[in-house]
């Protein structure tokens, strides 16, 4: 049971983020939030795996350029490097599937979240923001609790980065779950993990101090989060990680809870022990 001292500092942590939302409306006009919402809704999808999505000529290009470094035709030097004494491990790329069946230990998970997101003393992270505003927020979604046995339910989770604790923001039922993996649009024949993580962006936060240029410093944040994830994973030999963004975006955002207009999901991330 929480003492009066733990709620006084709720109360004013809830009193100090709608003073700061009040300040952020006033500050950001209609206009620009509504022109930066546009923008991520230029990106979503709703059916990018449609029959003859692309054409011959998309296709003969990806044969090209898909693993392929680009660099400029003409150079004035070229300056060889020493080869690779070490070779990657065999988890260090991404990974579609994962041992459904094994148990994270608490303090395992505990560890990796936060290395990966936590805010340390002095307020920054393992990864950088712009101004330091954080506006993507991490959410934990779980299918299945037999990997992770410490938590209650199944749904999303809320990583609380300060206080570095899980908050239940929606629980999964059965029609839930199922909703959610059509969401996802996994084919048919390939099983959905588990354990994945979702990175919600607060558009408002992210554009109030850098307009829409705050937009994307939070694209680049997000990418910066999931290689500190990943990385964290990497620290375990039999770990590894999936980036996504191969999902119906509003759709998704609604599922898990949110509004697909103010805080949209930008990726997905599956994790797991890696088969």
């Amino acid at each position: 049971m929480k003492n009066n001292n733990d709620n006084k500092k709720i109360i004013e942590k809830v009193n100090n983020y709608k003073r700061m939302e009040r300040l952020q409306d006033f500050i950001v006009s209609n206009k620009e939030l509504n022109e930066t919402i546009k923008l991520h809704q230029m990106s979503t999808w709703e059916n990018p795996y449609k029959v003859n999505m692309y054409p011959n000529e998309v296709l003969n290009w990806l044969s090209l350029a898909e693993n392929v470094f680009s660099y400029p035709l003409v150079v004035d030097e070229t300056v060889e490097l020493l080869p690779t004494i070490n070779e990657l491990s065999d988890n260090k790329k991404s990974h579609r599937y994962f041992n459904d069946d094994y148990i994270f230990e608490y303090n395992e998970f505990s560890n990796i979240l936060f290395n990966a997101f936590a805010q340390k003393k002095d307020g920054h992270r393992n990864y950088a923001s712009a101004g330091g505003l954080y506006p993507i927020i991490p959410l934990l979604i779980v299918i299945d609790i037999k990997n992770l046995p410490f938590l209650k339910e199944p749904g999303v989770y809320v990583y609380d980065s300060s206080a570095h604790q899980l908050l239940l923001l929606t629980k999964f039922t059965p029609k839930k779950i199922k909703t959610y993996k059509d969401c996802l649009m996994i084919e048919e024949k390939e099983e959905v993990p588990n354990l994945a993580l979702a990175y919600m962006l607060d558009i408002g936060r992210s554009i109030t101090k850098y307009k829409n240029r705050g937009y994307r410093h939070a694209l680049i944040e997000v990418g910066l989060m999931a290689q500190s994830f990943r990385s964290e994973l990497w620290k375990y030999d039999n770990l590894g990680e999936c980036c996504w963004s191969g999902f119906y975006d509003n759709r998704l955002a609604f599922n898990l809870g949110l509004s697909p207009r103010s805080a949209p999901i930008i990726m997905m991330q599956w994790f797991g022990a890696v088969i």
